[in-house]
């Protein structure tokens, strides 16, 4: 087929149109290439085609842009169907009259030979190629048989062929005129089968998608199930031997999650009322297969359910609406203002299929470019209000089957099941791994799937439920003895036995959590930006960290008192950093210079200094005056009880080296002596504090081990 034209004495073919309508109807509102091959597909299955193949370079780019300059690659996209073709008097009449609808003149809003509800219907799709091209070609044969001449000159018997050539340039002139598109050469032939072929040429930068993709994008557009109607896709720049060369547009299929699709099927009367049935077939009553307005019935047919995995890409997201087989709309919450319990499932996971054929009959909803529905309108109103009922109602429906997808998925991370047998091995455990289950399920249904995916949180939520499995039995196991008449030895010994594993569990967990803590500290000294006020703010929420011990440090009354009555004094003497948490007046940002503790009647003053630095003659005459003050302040008179509470005290101080003068070495080695301070480095505290919980945990694995072979 030759791809110029040839201009005829008299004009045959004629379009009227503006360019405005080509600028807004073709280039402005289609842009991508799947859109406008939709557009000619729709026109194929309006034609009663039952087969239609787009031929096409996928996965390319039609045009390059070197510095903003398009230059086309010479592709061309071809899409060709067997349907009932046109005349040229049909072409003339239908295909280029620009806006005329379709259901309203003689053919009627149904085909000829399958009877189908037409697609079309403003009358704009012809112009959708102009928003990716330059020429549109278009061949068809159609009418009734007749005798001529072949493409080759031979006489044959067939169907007469229209063969014309538009070009956008000539077209898109700034007045309103008559168009005559170039005449094909092979324009009055005769065609042995009826049918269209539509070619495109002269590309913008474009990007056809590959043929796994564009087949996925057809059969999302497409809602049309059957057996006279096929869609064929080939890559033209592969050879027919290669795999991927031919593929067929198969039905846009969605994995849901068992038992939450809801599907509607009006009456064939169309009835719509109480016609939407769960997974099991039974009547959902109280939700309706469509709507009524004004006596008149709006029917819905298809489905809704929850996907079985979150939405991979957009073609799935939501519920697609279609009109008359092609896609109208895509929903995910029809609308629904943010904020709705199951929200986030919702948006996550819900899918569908609706087919609502009157969309676009007495007045259109459907927005021309076919990206959403006109809600504002009165009937787009009561669609909305009744697609927000059906995602109430899924959103009901399916908690259950979610909570039990998310629970599996749980158990699947965090190898649940093993763990909990690995802590409580024994037979006579049994109630405890029973405990650790339930307190996992409560934890596991309520979080969302991508909380699910989190390993770390998973791992300490299993983590929790072993430590509250042994407290929780222990509860059921008392609550039973109390009820019972009498007591055996076995029971008691068994709540005893429960009683120290919880024990051991409660401290297992204590120490892990340290340890993140000694991890934190550990970071923060390799930081050059740590402050010393963020290391000393750690020591004051965790005092354990400088001596270890497995008694919980509490501050109590006594201690607060004496810790009150302390800073009271050093602020009455003016001493800098007397006050434990409260801020100098003359330095609002100023932190305290050290922190008090309480460790078994011996109060502790504890200064640290950052990783690698040389403590100086100041800072030791400010520890010997810390030294004084509280030596002063427990002899003074009228603190005779609180000294017997706190009879001792000692300075620690965590600093790496020092840069003394003779005396003030001195003195520092006294108080060392005297055993008024305790020097150590930041390697030394931190191996300390690592190995005393890290001693901890290993002797609370082996007493577990131990109370499971008992």
């Amino acid at each position: 087929m030759e791809k110029t034209g040839k201009k005829s004495a008299m004009p045959k073919y004629s379009m009227k149109i503006s360019r405005l309508t080509v600028d807004k109807l073709g280039v402005k509102l289609y842009d991508r290439v799947s859109a406008v091959i939709a557009e000619l597909v729709s026109n194929s299955y309006d034609a009663d085609a039952k087969k239609v193949t787009i031929s096409a370079p996928m996965g390319e780019y039609l045009a390059t842009r070197p510095k903003d300059q398009i230059i086309d690659r010479g592709f061309e996209i071809v899409v060709a169907d067997n349907g009932i073709g046109m005349t040229d008097s049909e072409v003339n009449k239908y295909y280029l009259r620009v806006g005329a609808e379709r259901r309203k003149d003689e053919r009627g809003d149904t085909s000829k030979i399958f009877g189908r509800k037409v697609m079309g219907n403003k009358g704009v799709g012809k112009l959708a190629p102009f928003g990716i091209c330059q020429m549109i070609e278009i061949y068809t044969a159609g009418g009734k048989p007749v005798s001529g001449l072949d493409g080759a000159g031979k006489s044959a018997r067939g169907f007469q062929v229209a063969h014309l050539i538009l070009d956008r340039d000539d077209i898109l002139k700034d007045e309103e005129f008559d168009y005559q598109p170039a005449v094909g050469d092979l324009d009055g032939t005769i065609a042995k089968s009826s049918g269209t072929k539509i070619t495109l040429r002269s590309f913008a930068f474009r990007k056809v998608p590959s043929l796994e993709d564009f087949s996925r994008q057809l059969a999302q557009r497409f809602g049309v199930k059957s057996a006279d109607w096929k869609i064929e896709l080939i890559d033209s720049v592969k050879t027919p031997t290669d795999p991927n060369y031919r593929a067929t547009v198969g039905e846009f299929s969605i994995k849901t999650m068992p038992n939450t699709k809801i599907t509607f099927r009006p009456g064939s009367g169309g009835q719509v009322e109480d016609r939407a049935f769960d997974s099991d077939g039974e009547e959902i009553v109280g939700l309706n297969a469509g709507f009524e307005k004004n006596d008149m019935k709006y029917p819905v047919r298809g489905w809704v359910a929850y996907a079985k995995d979150p939405y991979k890409d957009d073609l799935m997201a939501g519920v697609r609406i279609y009109c008359r087989g092609k896609i109208a709309a895509q929903t995910s919450i029809f609308n629904r203002r943010a904020g709705f319990t199951g929200e986030h499932d919702v948006r996550s996971y819900l899918v569908g299929e609706l087919h609502a054929d009157w969309l676009d009959e007495d007045d259109d909803l459907i927005q021309t470019d076919r990206r959403d529905i006109l809600w504002s309108h009165e009937l787009g109103r009561e669609f909305e209000e009744w697609g927000q009922t059906v995602i109430k109602k899924i959103g009901t429906r399916s908690r259950d089957p979610m909570k039990k997808k998310t629970w599996d998925r749980f158990k699947e991370i965090t190898k649940l099941e093993k763990r909990i047998d690995k802590a409580f091995p024994r037979d006579d455990q049994a109630q405890i791994r029973n405990s650790a289950l339930e307190v996992a399920k409560m934890i596991g249904q309520t979080m969302r799937a991508d909380e699910v995916e989190d390993v770390d949180r998973g791992k300490n939520l299993v983590e929790l439920s072993i430590m509250l499995a042994p407290v929780i039995t222990l509860d059921d196991r008392l609550r039973t003895a109390a009820e019972a008449s009498e007591s055996p030895l076995d029971v008691v010994t068994g709540i005893l036995r429960t009683a120290r594993i919880a024990e051991l569990a409660s401290f297992g967990r204590i120490a892990e959590d340290r340890i993140r803590v000694i991890e934190r500290v550990e970071a923060l000294k390799d930081q050059p930006g740590t402050l010393e006020s963020v290391l000393q703010t750690l020591i004051e929420t965790s005092p354990w960290l400088i001596d270890p011990q497995w008694s919980p440090i509490t501050a109590n009354q006594s201690f607060s008192t004496f810790e009150k009555e302390f800073r009271k004094y050093c602020e009455q003497r003016q001493v800098k950093g007397g006050k434990k948490t409260a801020k100098s007046k003359d330095d609002a940002s100023k932190r305290p210079d050290f922190v008090m503790t309480n460790q078994n009647g011996t109060v502790q003053i504890i200064e640290i200094k950052k990783p690698k630095h040389k403590l100086a003659d100041t800072e030791v005459d400010r520890i010997v005056k810390y030294r004084d003050l509280m030596s002063t302040f427990l002899n003074e008179a009228g603190n005779e009880d609180l000294k017997k509470l706190f009879p001792h005290f000692q300075i620690i101080l965590v600093c790496d080296s020092l840069n003394l003068d003779g005396t003030h070495a001195a003195a520092f080695a006294g108080m060392k002596s005297a055993d008024e301070l305790v020097h150590i480095t930041w390697k030394v505290f931190l191996f300390k504090t690592r190995q005393m919980h890290k001693s901890f945990l290993d002797e609370a694995d082996r007493l577990k081990k131990n109370a499971s072979a008992n």
